[in-house]
């Protein structure tokens, strides 16, 4: 009975499937990024190549900041994360940064994604973490946003908006 019923079952819905080609290449964009320098080359290279219409940005913010305590367990849950989002990382690319100190920090970050909404949406395996964290979609024309992704990407700039200090940053690519 077990056998008849997964053969008709319906099929399990596939990412991204629905939507259209993209120009971009992610992958090329994650060696440029991995093997260049970051403001001379990478950042050139994303604006360059970025298909505005394929892919959106978003800004994330951790909802809890005052749950985390020792940098080192807030860095461990940016890559638990990570771990959990593997599947994602073929349409998706971020930089998620730890600003501040020991019992007085926070966690924010720029996440690049296939389409024009939130992927986590898209698959139940990535919806653990994403609930823990406010979402804006940023307008890549904006100074705004440019300014945001060369901070965040370059892991340098002022970071106005957060008001701490940098502390470090991680990579999913």
């Amino acid at each position: 009975m077990q056998v008849c019923e997964e053969v008709l079952a319906p099929e399990a819905k596939v990412p991204f499937a629905d939507l259209p080609k993209s120009e971009f290449v992610m992958d090329g964009f994650k060696r440029t990024y991995s093997n260049e320098d970051t403001l001379t080359v990478a950042l050139p290279h994303f604006w360059e190549h970025f298909d505005r219409e394929g892919y959106s940005i978003w800004y994330s913010e951790y909802l809890f900041p005052e749950e985390l305590k020792q940098t080192f367990m807030s860095c461990n849950l940016i890559s638990g994360m990570f771990q959990r989002l593997e599947k994602l990382t073929k349409n998706a690319f971020a930089s998620v940064l730890l600003f501040g100190v020991n019992n007085d920090s926070a966690i924010s970050g720029i996440w690049v994604f296939r389409g024009q909404d939130l992927a986590f949406t898209l698959s139940d395996e990535w919806q653990t973490d994403y609930e823990s964290y406010k979402w804006r979609k940023l307008d890549p024309d904006s100074e705004e946003c440019k300014t945001m992704v060369r901070e965040y990407f370059s892991w340098e700039g002022e970071f106005k908006h957060v008001g701490k200090p940098f502390k470090e940053g991680k990579i999913f690519k």
